[in-house]
């Protein structure tokens, strides 16, 4: 049984394989009830880009036409639930690109990537057949928020949470299609000790076709926000009254730091 991927239109490059089709491809398909690319028998699967609604609607148009020719849809219709808007820290769903993150053991989760087109980091543009680096590093931003938010904050604890970022460290050594791919999270410290104050240093592995393309490592600290927020004031404060200082002395700025990588994506402090 042959395997074809419904990708989303932006990944239009990606799509001239065999083997992947665009999402508006299959659209054009389920409205004139031709299905001639797609052989008999074929397994239809979800790749990135496209949302489970939008696939689910052109199912329920073209259902009878995919029956006839034992198209299954079974593997598109049935993805990973996705993340919440709470759990990821974003005012729109399609924002959200991971899944909700499954506990494998105490120190490790897993997440599936489930890009949206319509998401805020692919509205300008996409170039290549890869997923842009930069994607994949909010992806894993938003599985350390989605984990601590779940399974050691919880729906028990009232305070609200701050999590600032202390450091992060970004490796590739491959490209990232716009298949399946999954996000695994690591724990390689902790000190949650205190409940106001939780600390981890975590390693996050984007696996595609078992194979590890991108590690990026997040040391972070999640705080009782009315604490973070008094220190981020004052710290506005200050800067605000150096600024407005007659002569500020001037401060040389460091010359920046370029990197290249395979991705081929600017790396950036989050």
């Amino acid at each position: 049984m042959k395997t074809v991927f419904i990708v989303g239109n932006k990944f239009k490059d990606f799509s001239r394989h065999d083997g992947v089709i665009t999402i508006g491809e299959f659209s054009d398909m389920a409205r004139t009830g031709t299905f001639d690319r797609l052989p008999d028998g074929t397994r239809l699967a979800a790749g990135q880009g496209v949302r489970e609604a939008e696939i689910q609607a052109i199912c329920d148009q073209a259902q009878h036409a995919l029956a006839e020719r034992g198209i299954d849809m079974g593997p598109a219709l049935r993805r990973s639930v996705r993340a919440s808007r709470l759990q990821t820290h974003k005012h729109r769903i399609q924002n959200a690109i991971i899944s909700h993150p499954v506990r494998i053991d105490d120190r490790c989760f897993e997440a599936a990537l489930l890009l949206d087109e319509r998401s805020e980091l692919m509205a300008d543009h996409q170039t290549g057949q890869h997923i842009q680096g930069m994607i994949l590093i909010e992806a894993a931003r938003q599985l350390f928020l989605a984990v601590t938010e779940e399974y050691f904050i919880g729906q028990t604890v009232h305070d609200r949470y701050y999590f600032v970022i202390n450091s992060v460290d970004v490796k590739f050594t491959g490209f990232v299609f716009p298949i399946e791919a999954t996000l695994r999270y690591e724990i390689v410290s902790q000190d949650i000790a205190n409940p106001a104050r939780l600390r981890f240093d975590t390693l996050i592995s984007v696996m595609q076709g078992g194979t590890c393309a991108t590690q990026i490592a997040f040391s972070f600290t999640a705080f009782h926000a009315s604490k973070i927020e008094a220190k981020e004031q004052q710290q506005a404060q200050a800067l605000l009254m150096r600024q407005r200082q007659p002569n500020p002395e001037a401060v040389p700025l460091p010359a920046p730091v370029i990197a290249s990588h395979p991705a081929g994506a600017a790396l950036a402090p989050a």
